[in-house]
C-alpha cells in the first residue's frame, strides 16, 4: 500500500511536470505563442500615412470600410513606385574585356616579379632592407606602372562613354501658394535665428546665474513661435508631396 501511494505521488509530480514545460514552451496543439513583432528586429515596418490612417479609425473619424480603402491605396501606391527600376549598367565589350584581362596579366606579373626579389633575401634580412628592395623595383619598373595606369585610365573613359545617359528628372513645379508658404516659414526660421545670435552677444559679458535666467527667458518665450514653425513645416513638407511625387519621383528627393 506504501509503495502505490509513493508511485501514485511521483506520476503526479510528472505529469504536472510535463504540463508545465509544454505551457511555458508553447508546444501545447491550439496554444502556441504568436510571435512577438514588437522586437526591434521583427517589428513590421508601417507608413507614416497608414499610421495616419490607423489613428483616424481608432478617434472615430473615418469607418472601418473607407479606412480599408485607404491602406490598399497606400500600399498599391508604395508598390508602384518600388517596380520602379534604373537602367541596367551596360554589358562590357569583349574589346573592353580583353583590355582588362590583359593589364591584369601585367600587374599579376609584376607582383610576382617582386615576390622573387623579396625570396631572394635572406631570411634574416631587415624591415629596412625589405623596404628598400620594394623602393629599388618601384623605380626600376616606374614606366611599366605608369603604362598600366594609363592604358586602365583609356578603358575607364571608354566605358564612361558607353554608358546611356541617364534619364531626366521631371522638372518640379511648385504652385504659388507652397512657394508663398516655404517664404513664410524661412522669414520666422530668420527671425529666430537672429535672436538667438542676440542671445549670444548678451551672454557673453553676463553672469553664471544671469545667463541661466537669461536662457530659460528666451526658451519660455519663443517656444510657442518654435513650435508654430515646426507644425507649419510639416504640414508644408505634405502638401508638397501630394503636389509633386509620382511614379518618378521619390519622397527622398525632397
Amino acid at each position: 500500500m506504501k509503495k502505490y501511494i509513493i508511485s501514485l505521488i511521483a506520476s503526479c509530480f510528472l505529469l504536472c511536470s510535463l504540463s508545465f514545460g509544454q505551457a511555458k514552451r508553447g508546444e501545447k496543439p491550439g496554444n502556441r505563442e504568436k510571435p512577438d513583432f514588437s522586437q526591434a528586429q521583427g517589428k513590421p515596418s508601417v507608413s507614416k500615412d497608414v499610421q495616419e490612417v490607423y489613428k483616424a479609425l481608432k478617434d472615430g473619424d473615418i469607418s472601418r470600410k473607407d479606412a480599408a480603402k485607404k491602406i490598399k491605396a497606400i500600399r498599391e501606391s508604395s508598390a508602384n513606385k518600388r517596380d520602379f527600376k534604373r537602367p541596367s549598367k551596360p554589358e562590357l565589350s569583349d574589346e573592353v574585356k580583353a583590355g582588362l584581362d590583359a593589364i591584369k596579366e601585367k600587374k599579376d606579373a609584376l607582383h610576382a616579379a617582386l615576390k622573387e626579389n623579396l625570396e631572394a633575401l635572406d631570411k634574416d634580412a631587415t624591415k629596412e632592407e625589405r623596404m628598400a628592395v620594394v623602393e629599388a623595383f618601384k623605380e626600376a619598373n616606374k614606366e611599366k606602372h605608369q603604362q598600366i595606369k594609363a592604358e586602365y585610365d583609356a578603358i575607364r573613359e571608354q566605358i564612361k562613354a558607353s554608358r546611356p545617359e541617364r534619364p531626366k528628372r521631371p522638372k518640379i513645379e511648385l504652385s504659388d501658394e507652397l512657394k508663398a508658404d516655404m517664404e513664410a516659414i524661412k522669414a520666422k526660421r530668420e527671425e529666430l535665428h537672429e535672436a538667438q545670435k542676440a542671445l549670444h552677444e548678451k551672454l557673453k559679458s553676463a553672469s553664471d546665474e544671469d545667463r541661466k535666467a537669461m536662457i530659460t527667458e528666451f526658451k519660455e518665450a519663443n517656444k510657442e513661435k518654435h513650435q508654430q514653425i515646426k507644425e507649419q513645416s510639416k504640414a508644408l513638407k505634405k502638401q508638397v508631396r501630394e503636389q509633386i511625387e509620382t511614379e518618378e519621383t521619390r519622397t527622398s528627393d525632397l
